[in-house]
């Protein structure tokens, strides 16, 4: 081999080193034998890789490098490159930021005329059923269900408050939630979902307002009122011979954005624009 030859065939290696170091870095140290085969490793130079435990067989053809740490991160992307699946459920609402934290157990939905799940060293449920490409994604490389399902089915199972966090960081929006759940109605834990959706697509500041009243009538409370007007505000609940105003928070999301800054505005700490005496103001939070 002339020098020319050699020293072309030392930089298509450097390249190959380099775009392997790159997808690493990219996918949390994880890396699938298709993905190395089409980044110009052989097969023998895979084999040769775990024979020395620079990489470390996770189950289903998938590889961690032994340079990288086996995180929570690290764990989604190798589920779902041993299945070909897209992470879903309370994984999916993690990866999307809509869960705090990740759940112990990894699930992911593949098609129903998928292979049998591949054992691997870790919790895995799989789900087979088919998609439509409205409810899927790619999140940093990583195939997931789009964030309105994912966040239906964490608060099927998790609750509101998980709903409320997506929609008050605008992560999903009430009309993609409604189109999910059109287009899931019939899946399992979609009936909750659909309780908690029906709440927010009406008026959920009004169903705990009106929630907040039945309590006061079923204790036979007297001398309040509702809507009270006080200077430029409504107030929700005041009991005017007793200088309390009260205000209800359905949700930490708010339907509308006049609606969010009004009730800021008056729950804002500092000097009260209100009338001598002061009246004390109460929260009450659904």
């Amino acid at each position: 081999m002339g020098d020319g030859s050699k020293r072309s065939a030392e930089s298509s290696a450097r390249r190959g080193q380099r775009k392997l170091a790159e997808h690493l870095a990219d996918h949390d140290g994880v890396i699938t034998r298709s993905a190395a085969l089409r980044l110009g490793l052989s097969s023998s130079a895979i084999d040769r890789l775990v024979q020395a435990k620079l990489w470390i067989g996770l189950g289903g053809g998938v590889y961690l490098s032994a340079t990288h740490t086996f995180t929570d991160e690290a764990r989604l992307r190798a589920a779902a490159g041993a299945t070909g699946g897209a992470v879903d459920g309370a994984a999916a609402a993690w990866w999307h930021g809509i869960a705090m934290s990740p759940p112990d157990s990894v699930s992911l939905t593949v098609p129903r005329s998928h292979r049998r799940a591949p054992t691997v060293p870790y919790l895995l449920e799989v789900h087979r059923r088919d998609l439509l490409p409205a409810d899927l994604d790619v999140v940093r490389g990583l195939s997931v269900t789009a964030a309105p399902l994912a966040a239906l089915e964490s608060a099927a199972v998790g609750g509101s408050a998980l709903l409320d966090r997506a929609l008050q960081e605008g992560i999903v929006t009430v009309g993609g939630l409604t189109a999910a759940m059109t287009r899931n109605a019939g899946r399992r834990g979609m009936a909750e979902a659909r309780r908690v959706l029906a709440v927010i697509a009406g008026d959920a500041e009004s169903e705990a307002e009106r929630l907040f009243q039945r309590m006061l009538e079923l204790h036979h409370l007297t001398g309040w009122r509702a809507q009270f007007p006080f200077g430029v505000y409504s107030i929700d609940f005041a009991f005017p011979a007793h200088r309390l105003a009260i205000e209800i928070d359905g949700w930490a999301f708010h339907c509308t954005p006049e609606r969010a800054m009004n009730d800021a505005r008056k729950q804002k700490p500092g000097p009260r624009r209100m009338a001598s005496p002061p009246v004390r103001l109460a929260s009450a939070r659904r």
